[in-house]
């Protein structure tokens, strides 16, 4: 019985200790709570806190509320006992409105004040749980980058953990003050400015889709640069495009186009070769339409076109837009494309020959009325092809100039129909006649198959009087090239195909003269040469040729070739299409003189050739700019031809005053002299329809050719825009 009552004792004790602990607890909570309420009555304004009681009127507790808080709260009598003595020490001394120095002030320092959130904003406090960082709150998700390092960091307090440690809270080392201060508050704090700036979520939905549409354009613009470098520099768009696309990507240190591709759809795919032809037509669609609104504001235009044949045998018309070249078939009285221009359209369109053709015309009749010219060209095809149709030759006379100690010239195939081929074909054997009659020999000798053919080469090269011929063509024929290079140039004008001719008849006139240096250089330079073998036969015709000296051949031969080349000069470039032309020589400050009358007769030649677009207002204009003209000839100011048309056509203010002569002036500077650029055209085609690209169809010739021609280098951001909106 001793040890039950023990036990009985002991487990009644133990419940007694645990209510007293907790009445202790509940009792602190709610002094808490009253000392809470206090402070925000101190803390309100005098306005609000005029009408409260004072200290002095707060009245006792009296047994009747100690009652109805015991009835309501608490039934032991230890609780009582506690709860009384807890209001008698408050109504005693009045200790805590006063403010003195307490126990329950000590609990007041450790809680939350209201000005805190004042100081702080950024600063929330729930009650019976703590305070938080409204910030850092809504800003530190588990999802967001460097939750966890803020977590271990920070363990989470202001965050997801409340913080309740308030006696710490102030001071510059305190607790808010090093919260407001790190850097994971910071992090929150830009992404809350950042928030406020942007707006509304549709605005920032709005924002992104913008950014991200403008970033796509920038790739999509990188991809128009690689397929555009494909097209301008003619390299095969299909093959190359994706192997370029990949080098470009690697290049790229910031990984924007690679993401690019990575990141699109699968039916997206803009590395394919149907993208790179979209492209293209893209980009040629756009350059197309520019080109064609300048033609239509141009208030003259010249046509140039001609014809020839591509890799797979199709024939392809080429039109520049610029001026008008016609062959013989276009240039007939009848029936021609000129006839049928000026029959649908207007009389005075004019028609002019290219002068490069025409050059190369008068040379080949000029050899055609000499059968010894004619003899000696047709030999150098000969020879040409025969060293270059086989390796085995062609590998043998490379070695016989390294044995000459001569550089390494390759043959040139002459042609009638390109343009003074054939001077670079007399060039090319003459600088290596000796090793070419080394190769036939040592060919000869083999006693193979070439043998025949080797000889007979041998025994025409080998002539005094053939080899004469061939080494007095060359100074010719550079002359006639020089003229021909000179009339290809982009700006040659009329006036100065006038002085480029007349320099050419002065050096053909010099070189009728026998005893000239050029001559003397000849005669040596075939005395050196080894043309007599010892271990080759010599055939009649090479025999009966020998006879002949040097002096004969050029009476008999050269003279007459040059003679009839100059003939043939005169007679094609003198046309009705120059003296409509050679009016314009009136605009030559050099010319110019104080007649009163210079240059009427051939302004009345412009106006009546031209009666639709010009007037009598036209002789009016030329009177007064003549006067202009003299003017700033006698002020030492001198122009040629070419700059007076130039200052009319793009001075404003005297495209203004002249109108007439302005139009005037440029019909003269869009008129041709050849037709060098639908050359350079075809050039462009063959240099792009390759074997090896011989499936490209005429489409896509067209646009790739006019890419190459007209494109800029690099396409600007104006043009890319344009293209891509048209794509």
């Amino acid at each position: 019985m001793s040890k039950q009552n023990s036990l009985d004792q002991y487990f009644l004790k133990r419940k007694e200790n645990n209510e007293t602990n907790t009445l202790t607890k509940t009792n602190r909570v709610e002094n808490e709570n009253n000392v809470t309420q206090s402070n925000i009555i101190a803390s309100q304004p005098d306005h609000l806190t005029a009408n409260t009681t004072s200290v002095n009127d707060i009245q006792p507790i009296n047994n009747n509320t100690t009652t109805v808080i015991s009835n309501s709260l608490i039934s032991t009598q230890l609780q009582v006992k506690t709860f009384t003595n807890n209001t008698q020490s408050v109504n005693s001394n009045s200790e805590l409105a006063l403010g003195s120095t307490s126990t329950n002030d000590k609990i007041e320092t450790r809680s939350y004040k209201p000005w805190y959130s004042q100081k702080f904003p950024w600063l929330y406090y729930q009650p019976n749980v703590g305070g938080f960082c409204r910030l850092c709150r809504n800003y530190w998700k588990p999802g967001t980058p460097l939750f966890r390092n803020m977590e271990q960091k920070t363990k989470g307090v202001f965050a997801s953990i409340p913080f309740i440690n308030w006696k710490k809270a102030l001071g510059d080392n305190g607790r808010l003050m090093k919260h407001s201060r790190s850097e994971y508050h910071l992090i929150a704090l830009d992404n809350d400015k950042f928030r406020q700036q942007e707006g509304s979520v549709l605005n920032q939905i709005v924002t992104v889709n913008e950014a991200q549409k403008q970033e796509n354009r920038d790739r999509l613009s990188d991809l128009f640069d690689c397929s555009y470098f494909l097209f301008k520099n003619e390299l095969s768009h299909t093959t190359l495009y994706e192997p370029l696309l990949q080098l470009i990507s690697r290049l790229d240190r910031s990984s924007k186009l690679a993401d690019f591709i990575q990141n699109c759809h699968k039916n997206a795919n803009y590395n394919s070769t149907t993208s790179v032809t979209e492209l293209l037509e893209a980009t040629n669609d756009i350059l197309e339409k520019n080109i064609l609104k300048k033609i239509q504001q141009a208030r003259v235009i010249s046509i140039m076109s001609d014809e020839g044949t591509d890799i797979n045998r199709h024939g392809n018309l080429c039109i520049c837009i610029r001026y008008c070249d016609q062959t013989t078939v276009f240039s007939g009285i009848h029936n021609g494309v000129a006839a049928k221009f000026r029959a649908l359209f207007n009389l005075a369109i004019l028609f002019i020959h290219c002068r490069a053709h025409a050059l190369q015309l008068a040379v080949i009749s000029a050899a055609d009325s000499i059968p010894d010219i004619c003899k000696s060209l047709s030999t150098l095809k000969s020879l040409v092809n025969f060293i270059n149709r086989s390796s085995v030759r062609l590998t043998l006379f490379e070695d016989i100039q390294s044995i000459f100690r001569n550089n390494h010239i390759k043959l040139i195939q002459p042609g009638d129909t390109r343009w003074f081929s054939n001077s670079l074909a007399v060039r090319s054997v003459v600088h290596s006649y000796q090793s070419l009659l080394a190769t036939l020999e040592n060919i000869y000798n083999e006693n193979n198959e070439d043998s025949a053919e080797a000889l007979g080469l041998y025994n025409i090269l080998s002539n005094e009087a053939t080899a004469f011929i061939i080494h007095t063509l060359q100074p010719i024929l550079d002359t006639l090239a020089v003229l021909s290079k000179c009339i290809q140039t982009k700006s040659a004008d009329f006036k100065q195909l006038q002085d480029f001719i007349s320099s050419t008849m002065l050096r053909l006139e010099e070189l009728k003269d026998y005893s000239s240096i050029d001559y003397i250089n000849i005669i040596e330079t075939i005395k050196k040469l080894s043309l007599v073998s010892s271990g080759i036969r010599n055939s009649r015709l090479s025999i009966s040729n020998a006879q002949l000296t040097t002096d004969e051949v050029f009476k008999t031969k050269i003279l007459p070739f040059i003679e009839n080349i100059i003939n043939n000069v005169q007679a094609r470039f003198e046309q009705s299409a120059l003296n409509l032309l050679n009016c314009f020589m009136i605009f030559d400050m050099q010319n110019m003189n104080n007649n009163k009358d210079y240059g009427d007769e051939e302004i009345r030649t412009i106006q009546q050739h031209y009666s639709s677009d010009f007037d009598e207002s036209i002789m009016y204009e030329w009177k007064t700019f003549r006067t202009y003209l003299l003017t700033q000839k006698q002020g030492g100011k001198l122009m040629t031809q070419r700059e007076v048309c130039m200052k009319l056509v793009q001075d404003g203010m005297l495209k203004d005053i002249y109108p007439q002569l302005s139009l005037a002036a440029e019909i003269f500077l869009i008129a041709p002299i050849s037709t060098a650029t639908v050359e350079r055209d075809f050039s462009t085609m063959n240099r792009i329809l390759t074997k090896l690209r011989n499936r490209l169809t005429t489409k896509h010739v067209d646009q790739l050719m006019r890419i190459s021609m007209e494109g800029t280098n690099t396409l600007n951001e104006e043009m890319k825009d344009e293209i891509i909106n048209y794509w």
